[in-house]
């Protein structure tokens, strides 16, 4: 079984950070507070996303 986290994400880092904007704006509007931490959480993993596309396509010796 492949890993997840070993697969590089195939879209843009953009995309994914603003994926991670309108989930924090819908969090934001969650009325339930286990919502609003499931909201934020998957915020998180779209900016893990956008850190691995940025990381994986840096120049060599660039992290950023």
């Amino acid at each position: 079984m492949i890993d997840p986290s070993q697969i590089t994400p195939v879209m843009p880092a953009d995309y994914y950070r603003r994926h991670a904007a309108r989930v924090r704006q819908l969090a934001s509007e969650a009325t339930t507070p286990a919502l609003k931490e499931h909201l934020r959480g998957v915020a998180d993993e779209y900016d893990r996303l956008a850190d691995r596309v940025r990381t994986s396509t840096a120049p060599q010796g660039e992290t950023t």
